[in-house]
């Protein structure tokens, strides 16, 4: 066991995979020998990591009989891959960030736990605790949480719980967005569906746009993220309206972004949840109608029930109900400004410097 030896597990999508970028460079800045475990998905995250990373196969077992066994033969690769490197590298402390690509280093981690050579930490970005997460739950030291509510997680481990926000950039710089709106100043409109789906979003958003009196098209700039194959779409409805407007498939300062919008409709995954935080933005939040346990859902419901945002279901998006709450948000000056307040009342946490605490008190 190597005492300043560190790896991390994540995979899958940006909210799993960014906090543990996140949290290796914080440690790797602290002198920490930091190793990142992802999957084929995962390394296009990934790409602003100091420190090693290694790829790990994995796969799901959902879907037919033959996809099950491909996906057996690839996850008993990437538990050999797992036990070779874990082996080699006898860190001190394992630390998952969730997914399923998760899996295979934990069940080698929890080999390793019993010989007394590694310690197991699990990072929840969301207000539910994912099906991985749960399972290594028993064999963990700590759980660190995003949100200080957690649905399912059972009273005999409580007493590991420690909310602590989610990892973030530590060079990014937060300020605090004034809440005296100029009300002749062009209302700057932010949509993106983070790193799962925002198909269906965007389509939704350009019927509620549609909708609106002519004469709100020269107020409004429109900033989307969308997909390659709906750019061409988008753009043609953004030219037709002359509305002013900003497409990309991909933005890589959705900070700068949000800073310089004044209102966002969005997916709920946790990193966006955080992002509305630390950007005070009022928000309109649609979350992924199938995320697993409805975590969106529920990931949504915290900031709602704190009348920090607004939410609309996928199901009711094309319904009157979605538009009139976009139109209101528009012209309610006084709403925009209480949702800023309450967002301002949000404790942030610094995630990283509690966990490394923690970990290595």
């Amino acid at each position: 066991m190597k005492n300043n030896f560190v790896v991390l597990f994540s995979g899958g999508t940006g909210g799993h995979v960014i906090p543990s970028v996140n949290f290796g460079n914080y440690l790797i800045d602290y002198g920490y020998n930091c190793t990142l475990f992802l999957d084929n998905r995962g390394l296009q995250y990934a790409g602003k990591f100091k420190g090693r990373i290694i790829n790990i196969s994995s796969a799901h077992l959902s879907g037919n009989i033959l996809f099950k066994l491909n996906s057996f033969l690839l996850l008993l690769y990437g538990f050999i891959q797992s036990f070779y490197h874990l082996m080699i590298i006898r860190p001190s402390h394992c630390i998952s960030f969730g997914s399923y690509a998760s899996f295979m280093p934990l069940i080698v981690a929890a080999l390793l736990r019993v010989l007394k050579l590694t310690e197991i930490h699990l990072h929840e970005q969301n207000s539910i605790i994912g099906k991985v997460n749960l399972f290594f739950l028993p064999l963990s030291k700590n759980i660190f949480v995003n949100f200080n509510s957690i649905k399912n997680l059972q009273s005999q481990y409580r007493n590991k719980m420690n909310h602590v926000g989610s990892p973030t950039d530590n060079k990014k710089i937060i300020k605090k967005r004034s809440i005296k709106i100029n009300k002749e100043k062009k209302i700057k409109i932010f949509v993106y569906g983070g790193s799962q789906g925002s198909i269906n979003l965007n389509n939704c958003f350009l019927k509620m746009i549609k909708k609106l009196p002519y004469n709100y098209y020269n107020k409004l700039t429109i900033v989307v993220q969308s997909s390659y194959k709906k750019i061409p779409e988008i753009k043609r409805v953004f030219k037709d309206l002359k509305i002013d407007f900003e497409l990309k498939s991909f933005f890589d300062d959705i900070h700068r972004i949000l800073a310089s919008s004044d209102i966002v409709i969005a997916r709920s995954g946790a990193g966006t949840i955080n992002d509305i935080i630390d950007s005070q933005i009022p928000a309109i939040l649609v979350p992924l109608p199938h995320s697993i346990n409805n975590h969106q859902y529920l990931n949504a419901k915290y900031l709602v029930d704190k009348h920090a945002a607004l939410l609309i279901e996928e199901k009711d998006l094309n319904l009157d109900i979605a538009y009139i709450k976009f139109k209101e948000l528009i012209d309610n000056v006084s709403q925009r400004k209480t949702i800023i307040e309450k967002l301002q009342t949000m404790k942030i946490l610094d995630a990283s410097k509690l966990m490394l605490k923690k970990i290595f008190e």
